[in-house]
């Protein structure tokens, strides 16, 4: 039996090589050794600060790309190195040039609001946000689209106070219903809502937008929750608030360990037991959902400040056996914690501290309930 040398491939491993050497030159993406050399000097000198060299090289990577997006995105480098340059005309006409040989390329929308952004701040300004609402209601979708709307309404409401933004809002974001902005229509409204002082209607506003948008579809829901419950607080009805609070905890996702937070999911819980205990003055709820924070939410920053909150509360009602046990557990899993140096002062019985506990903590030991 004859026998394959041992430095021969495969039959099928052969065949893929084979196949890899044919079609290799014209599956890999075909950019040219004059583009790549020319956006190489041109990233070169811009990070040099050599911005108008960086431009003429730019502007020789887009005559030599070979595919739209290279040219766009050597284009969209040429006016950024203008820009640097304080050469405000020659920045436009870069952002024009790339949109008028790529009205439809993949950076034509942000030329648009860049083109708008100029015009804006080195030009007719009135021009320049008429310009930035265009392409906002044409360009919803793009990552640019969400801050333009908050300028465009900023600037009515300098211009008209909060009434005025609100009907320029009512005016223009019918337009964007459906879109990726819708939420944020709906958010902004009922922002605007409370500050012409309809705190009711902003409320309502809030929880409609909340509950229209459920996460993970909605980018604005916990904020328009937790917003919605700290008006309900304001208007005196910490049970109410206490309920959106929930709403928006309800949507917490599990993950491998524990579970996924977001960003105002400990403040959230921080704000249930403050509830509890500041306005229901229910001391029992509100030690319970401050041992909640500590226990399910593992990676947040506040844990120490719930069980610091918690072991006052014990120290307040003379439950010293429970004060200790809080104190103790503090020291004993959080020793990088602020509060940690200052567990003797809750319960005399535990070890101080090598480090004295701050001065501030201790003068608010005994006065206010914060956190």
């Amino acid at each position: 039996m004859s026998r394959r040398p041992t430095n021969a491939p495969a039959p099928a491993l052969a065949l893929a090589i084979a196949i890899a050497a044919l079609l290799g030159p014209a599956c890999a993406p075909a950019r040219g050794d004059a583009y790549l050399a020319a956006m190489t000097a041109g990233e070169r000198a811009y990070h040099a600060g050599r911005y108008r060299e960086a431009a003429r090289s730019f502007d020789d990577a887009a005559s030599q790309a070979l595919r739209v997006k290279d040219r766009d995105e050597a284009r969209l480098m040429q006016a950024r190195s203008f820009e640097r340059a304080e050469s405000w005309g020659e920045a436009r006409a870069s952002y024009e040039r790339l949109l008028a040989d790529s009205p439809r390329g993949p950076r034509s929308e942000r030329a648009e609001f860049e083109l708008a952004d100029l015009a804006i701040e080195h030009g007719d300004a009135d021009a320049g946000y008429a310009m930035l609402l265009a392409t906002t209601l044409r360009r919803p979708s793009h990552g640019l689209a969400r801050n333009a709307l908050k300028r465009l309404i900023q600037r009515e409401e300098d211009r008209a106070g909060a009434a005025g933004a609100l009907a320029w809002l009512r005016q223009h974001g019918p337009a964007l219903r459906g879109t990726e902005l819708d939420q944020d229509v709906a958010y902004h409204t009922a922002l605007l809502l409370e500050r012409s002082g309809d705190r009711e209607a902003a409320l309502r506003a809030l929880v409609a937008a909340a509950r229209a948008h459920p996460y993970p579809v909605g980018s604005l829901t916990d904020d328009a929750l937790f917003h919605a419950a700290e008006l309900a607080a304001s208007l005196g009805r910490p049970e109410e608030a206490i309920g959106y609070l929930r709403e928006m905890l309800a949507a917490r996702e599990p993950a491998v360990t524990g579970s996924y937070d977001r960003e105002k999911f400990d403040d959230a819980q921080l704000e249930i037991a403050r509830l509890y205990r500041d306005a229901l003055g229910d001391r029992a709820a509100a030690r319970r959902e401050l041992r909640k924070l500590y226990t399910d939410h593992p990676a947040s920053i506040l844990r120490d400040d719930a069980l610091w909150a918690e072991a006052k509360l014990w120290r307040e009602e003379g439950r010293s056996k429970e004060a200790c046990a809080t104190a103790a557990r503090i020291a004993r899993e959080l020793p990088d914690s602020r509060y940690a140096r200052c567990a003797h002062a809750i319960c005399p019985s535990l070890p101080a501290a090598p480090r004295p506990c701050a001065d501030y903590i201790l003068r608010e030991l005994d006065g206010a309930k914060d956190p």
